[in-house]
């Protein structure tokens, strides 16, 4: 039974390879055929591809724009600003704040706001700055702020949450306006 099994096989397969040599030109044009075809889709999506990457590029150069603008706001704003996370640690300063507070910048990122405040306010200051992370509306505050020389600074604080899809930390900003 397996012989006439194995002789039906090889017969099919000699009439296969019989019309398959007969007809060479026939697969051969219909391959050709089919590799232009593949071939015209791969050029138009090179093309999709690099007219994608061009509108990439050009939303990537107006982000850095205007990520350029928010920061000169940012920096040379005449108002000290602070952004601080919930455990009221530092995490972005512009220029006026860190003159105001007499400390480089870069001394002042990771350190706690509170530091700069004095012990007696500090509990006033924890308050506003929970009200802050529990509120959607803006905060404000009137407290005292002391540079690095211990000189007083009688300041009105406003806050706001900042979100930020992008980030899951917490943090607010926080604008310092003196009181004369």
């Amino acid at each position: 039974m397996k012989h006439n099994k194995n002789k039906s096989n090889k017969s099919r397969h000699s009439k296969a390879k019989k019309i398959i040599e007969a007809k060479p030109e026939i697969s051969s044009i219909k391959l050709m055929k089919d590799l232009q075809k593949l071939a015209q889709l791969l050029q138009i999506h090179q093309v999709e591809l690099e007219h994608q990457n061009q509108e990439l590029r050009m939303a990537q150069e107006e982000l850095e724009v205007s990520r350029n603008k928010y920061v000169n706001l940012f920096d040379f704003s005449p108002i000290p600003y602070f952004t601080l996370d919930v455990d009221d640690v530092i995490k972005e300063v512009n220029m006026c704040a860190s003159t105001m507070l007499g400390i480089d910048r870069n001394k002042l990122m990771n350190k706690h706001f509170s530091a700069y405040i004095p012990l007696a306010e500090r509990d006033m200051f924890y308050s506003f700055l929970k009200t802050v992370f529990s509120s959607s509306a803006k905060q404000t505050c009137e407290l005292t702020v002391m540079n690095k020389d211990k000189r007083i600074f009688h300041v009105r604080m406003d806050g706001l949450e900042v979100v930020d899809s992008l980030e899951t930390d917490r943090k607010c900003q926080v604008a310092l306006i003196e009181l004369k």
